[in-house]
């Protein structure tokens, strides 16, 4: 559930999970997720999809995004531009930002956007998930983007772990000289919560990392975020085809006493 308490802003979950009142109701777990594959592709993939118009930056007007979504997808006529704000703001994943009523994806597309106003990272390391069948290509030609724009890193190596394990077993994992990187030139950028995007890293950057200490992070908690080789956005009739055919059912005050509660 997306939920906004009037002390401490939008959450997900039932209650707010710092005074843990209910709060206000936004939307269902079924709409938040509906939704939210409906504006990441949108935001990185597909905009003409939905007819919205996207800067160079890949900024998209939300008014003009909760007007096409409205209009066009059964079942969301009271979307408004503050339940978009509270899906971006509540994001698990840092996946987007808003500012002066506007909103876009911070990685993963693959549409010639720039994202050079982001902020630079801090770290001096980074990570890659691999397979056998790559590392050695790699380690000798450097990290190239191939279905998205940019190569996508990690922050941790537990984190490269889990985003490895989404395409192999037993990843092996790559690790990137990112201070010597970054004082001979090359931007890298701090995108999601531990998502860092840049253009390409030369092999001189790239070694082999010690995986033999660190314990394999649990399936249940495998992000997609950080592979560019294999990014499994569906396309936006999949995205819709996740609503049920008919107008969504919406419990009423009819023949219980209970009610849903009323969107804000």
């Amino acid at each position: 559930m997306l939920g906004k308490c009037d002390e401490h802003g939008y959450f997900r979950g039932d209650v707010c999970p710092v005074c843990k009142t209910k709060g206000k109701f936004l939307m269902s777990d079924r709409e938040l997720d509906s939704l939210g594959r409906i504006m990441a592709g949108v935001l990185r993939h597909f905009p003409e999809k939905l007819g919205v118009s996207m800067d160079g930056h890949g900024w998209v007007d939300i008014s003009e995004f909760v007007e096409a979504v409205g209009g066009s997808r059964s079942g969301f006529q009271w979307l408004r531009d503050h339940h978009i704000e509270a899906i971006a703001v509540t994001d698990p994943k840092g996946r987007y930002q808003v500012d002066g009523g506007m909103i876009r994806a911070t990685y993963g597309h693959t549409i010639d956007i720039k994202l050079d106003d982001l902020p630079l990272a801090e770290l001096d390391e980074f990570f890659y998930p691999v397979t056998e069948e790559e590392i050695d290509i790699i380690l000798e030609g450097g990290l190239n983007p191939i279905d998205r724009k940019n190569v996508h890193l990690s922050g941790s190596m537990e984190k490269a772990i889990e985003a490895g394990k989404v395409r192999t077993e037993i990843p092996l994992i790559l690790r990137i000289d990112g201070k010597q990187a970054q004082e001979d030139g090359i931007k890298i950028y701090h995108a999601g919560k531990d998502v860092y995007i840049t253009e390409r890293i030369d092999a001189k950057y790239i070694s082999k990392a010690d995986t033999s200490d660190v314990i394999p992070a649990s399936n249940e908690s495998i992000s997609e975020e950080h592979i560019q080789e294999e990014p499994q956005e569906p396309t936006l009739s999949e995205e819709t085809e996740e609503q049920p055919p008919t107008k969504p059912k919406r419990k009423t005050a009819k023949k219980t006493k209970k009610t849903k509660p009323k969107k804000e």
